[in-house]
C-alpha cells in the first residue's frame, strides 16, 4: 500500500460492513475505495468529485471503483421475521432472496414462491463463515477450483470440475495466512530499507546545506578578490593619471619657457637692430649687418620652422577603457556556474510502477484464493477478470522499464534514448550533436565513457597559448581546431539564440531573404564543412563565416527590437568575447 496510506491512522476494515461515511448498511451496489474501505451507493454519488473520492482516512480514490462482492449473511445476532406484522424471532433464511423468516412464515414463503426451491431455505443464523455453493446452493463450499478460481462444494467439483486441480479451503486458509505473513515480513524489511534511504537522503540534505555554505563563502571570497583587484587597479589608474598629468603640464611649461626664450631673443635682436639703424654711423652698422642678419635669420627660423604640433598647443588626457571594461563585465557575467547532479524523480517512477507493474506483481505472487476476490483498479492499472483466468490489459499500458527523459544540451530536444552524459558538467548529448561528433555505435553505458568530458569541459587555454605566436591566416592546426570546436559548441548551447540560426531561412516561405542576403550561411553549414568537407583551411575563414551568420541575421531582421535580431546580437557578443579570450592576438580586420 502507498506511503500516504501507511501514514494515516488505521481504520478497522471489518467494521460490521458499514459505509465509511454514513455508517449505513452495505448493499450489493456498494463499492470499495482505494484504502479498502466500503462506500454505499448514495455516498458514492454524494462524495464523488472531479478529483476523486476523499475517504475519512484521508486517502483519495480516483478512477473506477471496485464492486463490493456481498456474500450470504453470516450474522449471529437475533433478527425478527421479515413478514409484515410478524414479530417472531427468525429461524430460517431463504438463500434465494436472503430474507429471514420464522418457521411458519418460511413455509408460507416457500408456497408463495414456487421458484424458491425448499432446499434454499436454511437454518438461521448460519454457521460462522458459511458460504453456500454457488452451483447448487445446497451445500457449503469446501474446495477451491484452481483453474476456474471459484469456490465449490465437493459434490459440484466432482460433477462439473472433475478434471481441474483443487485445494481444500482449510488448507488454502493456512497457506494464504502464511503468504500474508511473509508479505508482512517483506514489507517490514522494505520499510527498514526505506528508512535507511530516508536517513541517507536527510544526511544528503545536510551535506547539501554544508556545500551550499561553502560555495556561498567561496563566491563571497571570489567577489571580494575581484573588488580588491578593482580597487587596486583603480589606485594604479589614478596614480598613472597623476603621472601623465604632471608630465603633460611639465612638458607644456618647458615648451613655454623655450617659447619665452625665443620671444626674448626676438625682442633683443629687434632692439639691437633698431639701435643700429637709428645711429648715423654708416660704417659701423654695415660692418655689423652680416652678424646681425645671421642671428636674426636664426631667431626667425626658431618661430617659422617650429613644428605644427607645438604651435597647436593642444594636450589631452585619454582614458581608454570601454573595450577592456566590456570584456571584464562579460567575463564576470559568465564567471562560474552552479549546477546540481540529476536527482531521480520518484514521483514519475511511482506513477509508472503503479500503472504497469504493481497489479501484475500481485497477480503473480498471491495465492489462488486471493485471486478470487475483488481486484482493486487504480488509475492507469490493468484490470484482472475471472473469465477463463485471462488478464485483459489496458491498451495504453507500457511494461517497459522506466527511464527518465533528458534533453540534449546542444539541440535542446528531449529523447527517450539514452544520451551520452558528461561526467564533469552533467550535460547530455546526442552522438551526432556533440562537437566533434561521437561514433554512432558508442552507447551511454560504454566503459570508455566512465570519465568522459564534453568539449565545453576541456582545458582550452593550453591550445589558446599555442596559437598566440602563430599566423592564424595559415593552415589550421590541431590547436586551432580545438578552439573552433569549443567556440561552435558554445554557440550551439545558447539554445534560445542559436536555434534561429542553425538552418538557413526557407526560400519558399521567405524569398525576400535571398534578395537581401547575398551569402546565406548557417551554423549547421559551418558544422558540416568542419566535419566532412575539409573546405576550411584557415582558422580565420571559419570565424569569418561564424561572423557572417550573425551579420546576415542583423541585416535581415533590421529592427533592434526584433527577437531574432537580439539573438544575433547576443551570439555576436559571445563570439567576440571568446575570440578576445582565446585569440587575443588575432587582427579583427581579417574578420571584416
Amino acid at each position: 500500500m502507498n506511503s500516504d496510506i501507511a501514514s494515516n491512522e488505521n481504520v478497522d476494515l471489518w467494521s460490521m460492513g458499514k459505509c465509511i461515511f454514513c455508517k449505513g448498511k452495505i448493499e450489493e451496489d456498494s463499492k470499495i475505495l482505494k484504502c479498502l474501505h466500503i462506500i454505499c451507493k448514495d455516498c458514492t454519488k454524494r462524495e464523488n468529485t472531479d478529483s476523486g473520492i476523499g475517504c475519512k482516512c484521508k486517502i483519495v480514490t480516483k478512477g473506477e471503483l471496485i464492486d463490493y462482492s456481498t456474500m450470504a449473511p453470516n450474522q449471529t445476532q437475533v433478527k425478527i421475521c421479515c413478514e409484515k406484522n410478524c414479530q417472531v424471532i427468525a429461524k430460517k433464511i431463504c438463500m434465494h432472496c436472503k430474507n429471514v423468516y420464522c418457521k411458519p412464515c418460511s413455509k408460507t414463503h416457500s408456497i408463495k414462491n414456487e421458484d424458491h426451491n425448499p432446499a434454499f431455505m436454511m437454518t438461521y443464523p448460519l454457521k460462522k463463515e458459511f458460504v453456500p455453493c454457488p452451483k447448487c446452493m445446497e451445500k457449503s463450499v469446501e474446495v477451491f477450483c484452481i483453474k476456474c478460481s471459484i469456490m465449490l462444494c465437493p459434490l459440484c467439483h466432482l460433477n462439473f470440475h472433475q478434471q481441474h486441480d483443487f485445494k481444500l479451503l482449510s488448507n488454502m486458509a493456512v497457506e494464504t495466512k502464511a503468504e500474508l505473513q511473509t508479505l508482512l515480513t517483506d514489507i517490514s524489511k522494505e520499510n527498514n530499507h526505506l528508512n535507511f534511504i530516508m536517513q541517507m537522503s536527510n544526511e544528503n540534505i545536510t551535506k547539501l546545506k554544508s556545500e551550499k555554505k561553502k560555495i556561498k563563502d567561496k563566491i563571497d571570497e571570489r567577489i571580494k578578490m575581484i573588488h580588491e583587484e578593482a580597487d587596486k587597479r583603480g589606485l594604479e589608474l589614478k596614480k598613472l593619471l597623476e603621472t601623465n598629468f604632471s608630465n603633460a603640464v611639465n612638458n607644456i611649461n618647458m615648451n613655454n619657457m623655450i617659447i619665452n626664450d625665443f620671444k626674448k631673443e626676438n625682442d633683443y635682436y629687434y632692439s639691437l637692430t633698431s639701435s643700429v639703424i637709428n645711429r648715423d654711423k654708416i660704417v659701423e652698422y654695415i660692418k655689423l649687418s652680416k652678424i646681425i642678419k645671421d642671428q636674426m635669420v636664426i631667431a626667425k627660423r626658431h618661430t617659422q620652422d617650429m613644428p605644427k604640433e607645438a604651435t597647436k598647443c593642444k594636450a589631452e588626457l585619454i582614458y581608454n577603457d570601454e573595450q577592456s571594461v566590456n570584456k571584464i563585465i562579460e567575463s564576470i557575467q559568465g564567471m562560474g556556474n552552479i549546477i546540481s547532479s540529476n536527482i531521480f524523480s520518484l514521483s514519475e517512477f511511482k506513477t509508472t510502477v503503479d500503472s504497469n507493474n504493481v497489479l501484475q506483481t500481485l497477480e503473480n505472487n498471491r495465492s489462488p484464493i486471493l485471486r478470487s476476490g475483488p481486484v482493486m483498479i487504480l488509475p492507469g492499472m490493468v484490470k484482472l477478470e475471472k473469465d477463463n483466468c485471462k488478464m485483459i490489459t489496458d491498451e495504453d499500458s507500457d511494461s517497459s522499464d522506466f527511464e527518465p527523459m533528458v534533453n540534449c544540451s546542444c539541440c535542446n530536444q528531449f529523447s527517450e534514448e539514452l544520451l551520452i552524459h558528461c561526467t564533469s558538467c552533467d550535460r547530455f548529448y546526442h552522438n551526432h550533436c556533440h562537437i566533434p561528433p561521437l561514433a554512432k555505435e558508442l552507447k551511454s553505458n560504454d566503459p570508455s565513457l566512465k570519465f568522459w568530458k564534453c568539449t565545453l569541459c576541456h582545458d582550452i587555454l593550453k591550445h589558446a597559448s599555442n596559437l598566440r605566436e602563430k599566423n592564424m591566416t595559415g593552415h589550421i592546426d590541431s590547436s586551432g581546431r580545438k578552439i573552433i570546436e569549443r567556440i561552435l559548441l558554445e554557440l550551439y548551447c545558447q539554445n534560445e539564440d542559436s536555434e534561429h540560426y542553425r538552418e538557413c531561412v526557407d526560400g519558399k516561405v521567405y524569398p525576400e531573404y535571398y534578395d537581401q542576403i547575398s551569402n546565406p550561411i548557417s551554423l549547421n553549414n559551418i558544422k558540416q564543412r568542419l566535419e566532412f568537407d575539409a573546405s576550411y583551411t584557415s582558422l580565420v575563414g571559419i570565424l569569418k563565416d561564424m561572423k557572417k551568420v550573425m551579420t546576415n541575421g542583423k541585416t535581415y531582421y533590421s529592427s533592434s527590437s526584433h527577437p531574432y535580431y537580439k539573438s544575433a546580437y547576443e551570439l555576436e557578443i559571445s563570439l567576440d568575447r571568446m575570440i578576445s579570450l582565446w585569440l587575443p592576438t588575432l587582427d579583427r580586420a581579417y574578420l571584416e
